[in-house]
């Protein structure tokens, strides 16, 4: 609290007339992200053309601006997400922030599906795991201190984009 004060040029007791708690904050913090990255979706649908390949890298991408604005506070509120999940009064309300969030990266990976254009055993998994790509450019921390945005962004779609694997010799990992 007496950070965001500092920030906000307030005095810390000032910030419990608005928010009432570092859990309120949190979630506003959440849903402004969210929010933000959603105002872009009907760009980023109309520039896929209809590939649900190109709206999920789209998506990805829109993820990774918007945490690199906030690379801090999204490092924190993704270490804080856990604590919230446990809290039954402040899980509900993280799930209703978060549910457009996954429901905007869920939908092109079961259209993809449906197309025979993307494959996965389970959505919860898939989504989980682009989140976390994304997600790695603020808690990369030190090992990411020396890597520009760009590169980071290149090297996760090129894992989505199935580029990660050079041709096997063989045919295939066993």
């Amino acid at each position: 609290m007496k950070e965001i004060a500092l920030e906000a040029g307030l005095a810390a007791g000032s910030l419990y007339v608005y928010l009432r708690s570092k859990e309120e904050i949190l979630l506003l913090l959440a849903e402004s992200m969210i929010s933000e990255l959603l105002e872009a979706l009907p760009a980023i649908r109309r520039d896929s053309q209809g590939d649900p390949r190109k709206e999920l890298l789209g998506m990805m991408r829109g993820a990774i601006d918007v945490i690199d604005r906030y690379r801090e506070a999204f490092a924190v509120l993704n270490h804080e997400i856990r604590y919230l999940e446990r809290q039954p009064e402040q899980n509900g309300i993280l799930k209703g922030v978060i549910e457009p969030y996954r429901n905007a990266i869920s939908d092109p990976i079961i259209q993809g599906k449906a197309l025979g254009l993307i494959r996965f055993e389970s959505l919860n998994c898939a989504v989980e795991a682009i989140h976390m790509l994304c997600s790695g450019w603020a808690t990369g921390g030190r090992f990411l201190a020396k890597t520009d945005k760009e590169t980071y962004w290149r090297e996760i779609a090129g894992i989505v984009e199935g580029r990660f694997f050079a041709p096997s010799l063989g045919g295939g990992i066993s």
